[in-house]
């Protein structure tokens, strides 16, 4: 007998409701009939009837993430055992040259930076990235953007889960024959990669993106438990007018303008990180093409790791044109350290 094909069903019992699942939306991009769709407690759902394609499975990454073919597939080759960051072509520490840009921005500015970029020279016609829900203070929302405004109005980190990989099947239905940037934390980009090369996977849903971007990430966090349950209720803050998050040095501040109204170790938040997020090993969003973050540079700059020739000729580029300021890292021990410890989480994966 022929064994029953691996559905939705299958996804829910085997990822949603095991706590594996971390709401990057991959699922909710490779269903081709859109009946998996987004929900306001971080999880995907089954809106209408399942047409038994399997495609949600197998893009999973929490089934399966195939790492050394994954690597020869984006970048030609595996890492090597002097890259404990993953495949890495340069290593730098960015700041853009944009006093607009770093204004709205969460440190230097160079994932906006480049974005525009790539919009402006027409690399790429759109960007999908994690975006704010007009409706709800701070929660993340997956957006199509293709303007700078559009880039400046949504610039800065959330912390909370999104499922915006989902806005990518938007995307190539709002936008046929578009090509398109991701922006996206390291679960994401897995999901990215995971549909890219899955045997059973929506492989021309990939093929639109020309460019990743990955954000540093070693945790995320549920948005109605943080954002209301203690942001809001206990630490009295109006969500409102929160100007800007951060986490930094092992705390979080949440600025109203300049002024810091809270500094807490993020160790006391740990019963508000997503369960999935718990079990994530990548830090450094080691598949994206370009990797980007504040941990290893200095206050205002960022930390870039470069990865694929495109888009390490891309940032180059950018430091040429001026866009940008540029300087090269030799060590990267505090982005390494990070690293190390998320890989120390127990494998999530249904599939060794």
């Amino acid at each position: 007998m022929s064994k029953p094909p691996k559905i939705f069903g299958s996804l829910l019992t085997e990822v949603v409701n095991t706590g594996l699942c971390m709401y990057c939306g991959g699922c909710i991009a490779s269903c081709p009939v859109n009946v998996v769709a987004h929900t306001d407690d971080e999880k995907p759902t089954l809106v209408g009837r399942c047409v038994l394609c399997e495609l949600c499975y197998y893009g999973c990454p929490r089934v399966e993430l195939p790492l050394p073919s994954i690597e020869r597939f984006t970048f030609g080759r595996n890492r090597t055992a002097d890259e404990p960051l993953g495949v890495k072509l340069g290593a730098f520490s960015a700041r853009c040259s944009d006093e607009q840009i770093l204004a709205r921005s969460q440190d230097g500015g160079i994932v906006t930076a480049l974005l525009q970029l790539v919009l402006e020279t027409k690399l790429v016609h759109h960007v999908i990235l994690i975006g704010r829900d007009s409706e709800a203070p701070w929660r993340p929302h997956p957006t199509i953007a293709s303007t700078r405004d559009e880039l400046l109005l949504n610039a800065g980190s959330k912390y909370t889960v999104t499922g915006s990989l989902g806005a990518l099947a938007e995307a190539t239905a709002g936008y046929p024959g578009s090509s398109i940037a991701f922006v996206g934390m390291p679960c994401q980009i897995q999901a990215l990669r995971r549909i890219a090369t899955s045997p059973h996977g929506a492989r021309k849903l990939a093929e639109r993106v020309k460019l990743a971007v990955g954000l540093f990430c070693y945790n995320a966090y549920k948005y109605n438990p943080l954002f209301i349950g203690y942001l809001k209720e206990q630490q009295k803050l109006d969500l409102e007018r929160i100007s800007k998050i951060e986490i930094r040095n092992g705390h979080l501040k949440a600025y109203y303008g300049s002024e810091a109204k809270l500094d807490i170790p993020v160790k006391n938040l740990e019963s508000y990180v997503h369960l999935g997020c718990g079990k994530c090993q990548d830090f450094s969003a080691e598949l994206a093409d370009i990797s980007i973050g504040h941990a290893g540079s200095e206050v205002g700059w960022c930390t870039v790791i470069t990865r694929t020739q495109k888009a390490h000729d891309l940032l180059q580029s950018a430091a040429k044109a001026g866009v940008l300021q540029l300087r090269p890292m030799d060590k990267l021990q505090s982005v390494i350290k990070l690293s190390e410890s998320k890989r120390r989480r127990e494998a999530p994966y249904i599939r060794s």
